[in-house]
């Protein structure tokens, strides 16, 4: 009897834990878990002391503070792959919160195990990928997407008072218990933030549309009462994001983070959102801001760690150039009709169009229509009400969506994680509506019939859409982990090959576009012991961590260290071009010899170079 009252109280969150394990079990079985990019390796290495030597709390991609708890935590238990379990940690709590939360509109067993269904092949035919291939980016939006649907299908009749109470009384328990509910979602909230700030304010105008759109559900929108509910939480996530960037501001305040902070939003601009200018046909303006051509090609091959003169001025002043010349040449409104034309084609344009955003798109327009379809039902008397309701809040969040799409496609630069992330916040709002029109029309006497339907067919048919998706996102998931797998052989060799006790003390340092293709596995071979290389470029060079690890082994000039040290040398892909190198010293007058010390396997060579 105990433990029938048991599953009875629990009974939601035993079954959340059965979808979940099957989850993990079905991912964790069929694949490995991997970094989508060398970009989150770079952060696990930093948190965990394998860049430095020691764990920094500072990864310079994330807010300080929880950079600094993930560091904390390798310093404790330094053998643990913390990164990776935060990830993971991110990504299941998410999807365990959203389905904890829908069971709430399921009265039945066999409803509930319906939605359960629904969501779990929903969840992997959109999300596998990303579960596998973990990248920070989607993990912030994960958790941004179910603050949005836990803040919008927050009930708002919950906590209130008896009859016996008065109006005054049944408002306040009734404005407590929904500051209360949302505490979650602020903390979500805050830590998409702390995870990744831009990507989290990049979805902000798409949270606060849902603020707008659950302000505007309620029967009398400019109560007392409202005001104190809604501005309390914005507060409450306001409040969250400031203290999580002034700790940030404060822990990187010193004068070479400030440095390396403009330089690196300098470099962000000029290599993910414009193109580096031709030397030969801007040579004018380079010549202008001292850049020569040999500190050109650094820029060009992304070696720029190996010239000092290349600094946050110069970078900044060949962004602000690339960008004038890139929009020069047409109108806002010639650039705004392409854009227009491109979002078209990404939301309605079928999948053998390359460029389509299907099955996101498509999941999109039908969660659109469904939530429209669910909000008329009920009576005649109050239909045009409910037609105008739902048509301005589907009407808001689809302007707000396009605005920032827009601005998306014009800054040039929506790689997938950007957009299967903006996709599926929206997926997550329109779903937290459908489950809220639901729960309308349980409450509404003359919609009975429509209260058994609606959650039947709509369940059923989020059902066969992700059994529609779910074999093309296993096929894609199975090439990313191989294509990973493959890839990753060379690579391990080479690091192998740098790590053997009698290269500990040199120091190699590696040309960026040969190091690109490398990722890493999560959880397995975890050694967070000093590396002895690094790449001439990317987002940590120049850092202070960056002349941190450089100093551990002497090196306070990698140019003049790779010609003048015998245990400093250069890596490259085989085969690689690097005449670029011998017109670089010659440009600084000195004149260089190359000789190949190693091969490693057929991919890479190591070099020595000397003055010749």
């Amino acid at each position: 009897m105990a433990g029938r009252t048991f599953c009875r109280r629990y009974q939601n969150w035993i079954l959340t834990g059965l979808f979940l394990l099957l989850l993990l079990v079905f991912v964790g079985v069929r694949y490995d878990y991997y970094f989508d990019l060398n970009d989150d390796v770079l952060m696990k290495d930093i948190l965990a002391g394998v860049y430095t030597g020691a764990p920094e709390s500072r990864n310079i991609q994330m807010r300080w503070p929880i950079s600094a708890l993930i560091s904390l935590l390798y310093r404790i238990a330094g053998t643990l792959p913390w990164y990776g379990i935060f990830l993971c940690l991110c990504h299941y709590g998410s999807i365990a919160l959203i389905a904890h939360r829908s069971l709430l509109f399921c009265e039945k067993l066999w409803g509930k195990a319906l939605l359960l269904s629904a969501e779990g092949i929903l969840a992997a035919g959109l999300l596998l990928p990303h579960l596998v291939s973990a990248q920070y980016t989607v993990t912030s939006a994960l958790l941004a997407s179910t603050a949005a649907f836990l803040f919008l299908t927050t009930d708002r009749s919950a906590g209130a008072k008896g009859e016996g109470a008065s109006e005054g009384e049944r408002g306040g328990a009734l404005v407590k218990a929904f500051i209360r509910s949302n505490i979650p979602a602020v903390l979500l909230s805050v830590l998409a933030f702390l995870v990744r700030p831009w990507m989290l304010l990049l979805q902000l105008p798409l949270i606060c549309a849902v603020g707008v759109i659950k302000w505007g559900s309620e029967e009398r929108i400019f109560t007392r009462d409202n005001w104190i509910k809604y501005l309390t939480v914005i507060g409450m996530i306001l409040a969250g994001l400031a203290l999580g960037q002034i700790s940030h501001r404060i822990a990187y305040g010193s004068g070479s983070w400030q440095s390396f902070l403009e330089y690196f939003n300098n470099r962000t601009e000029l290599y993910d959102f414009q193109v580096l200018p031709e030397y030969e046909e801007h040579r004018e303006f380079f010549d202008e801001i001292g850049l020569s051509e040999g500190q050109w090609m650094l820029l060009d091959n992304y070696n720029f760690g190996l010239d000092e003169r290349i600094d946050q001025d110069l970078l900044g002043n060949v962004a602000d150039y690339a960008a004038a010349e890139r929009s020069g040449g047409a109108s806002f409104v010639g650039r705004l009709r392409e854009s227009l034309g491109r979002y078209y084609r990404r939301l309605f344009y079928p999948p053998s169009h390359n460029e389509s955003d299907f099955p996101w798109s498509f999941l999109l327009l039908v969660s659109y229509l469904a939530a429209f379809a669910t909000a008329l039902p009920g009576g005649e008397r109050k239909f045009l009400v409910r037609f105008w309701q739902i048509l301005w809040k589907l009407g808001f969040l689809f302007l707000v969506r396009t605005v920032l799409w827009i601005w998306l496609i014009q800054r040039g630069r929506v790689p997938v994680r950007i957009s299967h992330s903006m996709y599926l916040t929206e997926l997550c709002i329109l779903a937290a509506l459908l489950f809220e029109h639901c729960r309308a029309l349980r409450r509404r006497e003359e919609a009975k019939a429509y209260s058994l339907a609606a959650p039947l067919v709509l369940g059923t048919l989020y059902a066969l859409l992700g059994a529609l998706i779910f074999p093309s996102a296993v096929r894609q998931a199975d090439l990313d982990t191989a294509g990973k797998a493959r890839e990753n052989v060379r690579y391990e060799q080479l690091y192998a090959f740098l790590g053997r006790q009698e290269n500990k003390e040199n120091f190699y340092l590696i040309d960026v576009y040969s190091s690109v293709g490398y990722t890493e596995k999560m959880f397995e071979k975890v050694d967070n012991s000093l590396d002895n290389y690094d790449i001439m470029g990317g987002w940590a060079c120049k850092s202070p961590l960056w002349r941190k690890k450089l100093s551990l082994f002497g090196i306070e000039d990698p140019a003049k260290a790779l010609i003048e040290r015998e245990d400093v040398y250069y890596v490259q892909e085989a085969g690689a071009d690097m005449s670029w190198l011998g017109r670089y010293y010659e440009e600084m007058g000195v004149k260089i010899s190359v000789e190949r010390a190693e091969a490693v396997g057929d991919a890479f060579e190591i070099y020595r170079l000397r003055r010749a």
